[in-house]
């Protein structure tokens, strides 16, 4: 699979864990931008700007590595996360998945990015 699948799929994972209650639209948008330096230096930033996981603006040399941290150290991460949320969720507020279908997304997730 493809890097640029990996994050689709992910991303598609962490919007089913996050959009339960409402639909939280900043948190589920990630992007790789080019930045062209003075004509000899290109860049590639992650970003995401969001309610849920922090602020993120994140330079990196490649492409590729741009990508596999997006993929292992942000949507990996914020999945299991909420994933950890979702089994030990507040007493007051409760999960909006069952337990099946959160051991489906943090299966899922692992086969992605493992």
């Amino acid at each position: 699979m493809t890097n640029h699948k990996k994050i689709i799929e992910l991303n598609k994972i962490w919007y089913l864990l996050i959009g339960g209650d409402h639909h939280k639209d900043r948190d589920c948008h990630f992007r790789i931008c080019t930045h062209y330096h003075y004509g000899d230096k290109v860049e590639y930033e992650v970003e995401h700007h969001g309610y849920i996981m922090d602020d993120i603006y994140k330079d990196f040399d490649t492409q590729k590595e741009a990508e596999e941290y997006l993929i292992n150290d942000v949507l990996k991460k914020g999945i299991l996360e909420e994933i950890e949320w979702h089994l030990n969720p507040p007493e007051d507020l409760g999960s909006s998945h069952s337990k099946e279908q959160i051991e489906e997304y943090k299966k899922r997730a692992l086969e992605i990015a493992p």
